[in-house]
């Protein structure tokens, strides 16, 4: 592979699998709700591994200075790679104000979610791309920006009927005997009177085929379950 994959893992997770080999994003420091700093960090992890930060516990005044110190101490001592800001409540101005000073501080390569990349120079890391929109158009809005990807097996059924069209999941199985090269995808149809079902799958071997065709993407993300 051209760039490298992080494996997203919990604690459980990484508790369970010590010998797991590769790139490793520890999921997920968070702020404490009871004191001070991040919770939930590593004691250890293989060198060049992920940290990834989320805002599951709001804010709530943490000192940015404090947050800053604690990750640098991390990346110095467990030899990371780089950090995730995996941030999720747009808007939020304590959080920003957060973002701006890891980014501006910290070492090592500081990459951002969508919600609170407009701004920064730094990497901007992307969800996982919808089943029925072409790689090249989901990351064309960030042309020029380096990329982080997240990736994930999704299996959707599209029901096309006079009414228009209905999406519902649907599981990983049966057969699926034809490519999709612009959608990274594999899919099938069925017919019935009144409608069309046109199930579309994009599983672990679509995600290896599209790296090769990733543009600006620099970076990947995928959960230890559906990729390790």
């Amino acid at each position: 592979m051209p760039f490298p994959i992080y494996l997203a893992m919990t604690a459980a997770e990484f508790r369970k699998n010590p010998e797991v080999s590769g790139k490793i994003a520890w999921m997920a420091c968070h702020f404490s709700p009871y004191g001070t700093g991040l919770s939930n960090c590593p004691q250890t992890l293989p060198e060049g591994s992920m940290l990834i930060v989320n805002d599951r516990t709001p804010i709530c005044g943490h000192d940015p200075a404090l947050i800053c110190a604690q990750l640098e101490s991390l990346v110095a001592s467990l030899h990371c790679s780089s950090i995730y800001l995996d941030m999720q409540r747009p808007g939020e101005s304590q959080t920003a104000r957060l973002v701006e000073a890891i980014v501006s501080t910290l070492s090592c390569p500081v990459g951002v979610s969508v919600w609170y990349a407009s701004g920064l120079r730094c990497p901007v890391c992307l969800p996982p791309v919808p089943l029925l929109c072409p790689l090249a158009q989901y990351l064309q809005p960030w042309k020029g920006r380096e990329i982080w990807l997240e990736l994930a097996t999704e299996t959707a059924r599209y029901t096309v009927t006079a009414d228009g069209c209905r999406r519902s999941d649907a599981p990983m199985i049966g057969e699926f005997p034809f490519r999709d090269p612009a959608l990274h995808c594999r899919y099938r149809i069925e017919t019935a009177d009144d409608a069309v079902h046109f199930t579309l799958s994009r599983q672990k071997e679509d995600l290896e085929e599209w790296i090769e065709n990733a543009g600006n993407v620099q970076t990947f993300l995928g959960l230890f379950q559906e990729l390790g």
